[in-house]
């Protein structure tokens, strides 16, 4: 793959650091609004965006349930672990992905936060089906082997095909599931 003009527009934006303090507050503060909407609306969450911005803001929305609430908040907080752990340079790890999962669901589905599927599922809307709870520790073994071992290709690369094989795995329960 080519990612040459990726390349290109980082070198502009690293030829511009440091980015004036205000500039990255607003940008980080857009980013967390709309990828906790962006994320939760695929789950579901029926929050608008500027709903979700409310709900940031430590104020509820009437009519809309706690969960949606709490899938708010919880990813944000899982956000801003992951802003820690890169700061401290901590290397993914089944912990780690098992500590950010645990943060998604608190409050929601507590028994199974941050714990793998222990049972089969069938995903609503799609005809992928997960592979066997039995196999999902060793697939993510797996996973985060090549990932310890992978470093020719481009990171760009790198995160899209974790992404990819960590949902091909569907380690955990999901929220529009059909259990076996």
């Amino acid at each position: 793959m080519d990612f040459t003009q990726i390349n290109r527009k980082k070198a502009v934006i690293d030829a511009k650091r440091p980015l004036p303090s205000a500039a990255v507050t607003t940008l980080r503060e857009r980013l967390l609004v709309e990828w906790t909407y962006h994320s939760n609306a695929i789950e579901g969450n029926t929050l608008t965006l500027s709903e979700t911005k409310v709900v940031l803001e430590g104020i509820t929305i009437g009519g809309k349930s706690l969960r949606e609430h709490f899938e708010v908040i919880n990813h944000v907080e899982a956000i801003e672990l992951v802003e820690e752990l890169v700061g401290k340079q901590v290397v993914i790890s089944e912990f780690v992905i098992k500590q950010l999962h645990q943060l998604v669901l608190k409050n929601i589905r507590d028994r199974e936060a941050g714990a793998y599927r222990t049972t089969n599922v069938f995903l609503q809307g799609s005809t992928h089906v997960p592979p066997m709870n039995s196999l999902v520790p060793g697939l993510m073994k797996d996973l985060l082997d090549w990932y310890r071992q992978e470093n020719k290709l481009h990171p760009i690369e790198i995160a899209a095909s974790f992404h990819h094989r960590f949902v091909y795995i569907h380690p955990f329960i999901p929220v529009n599931v059909y259990i076996n």
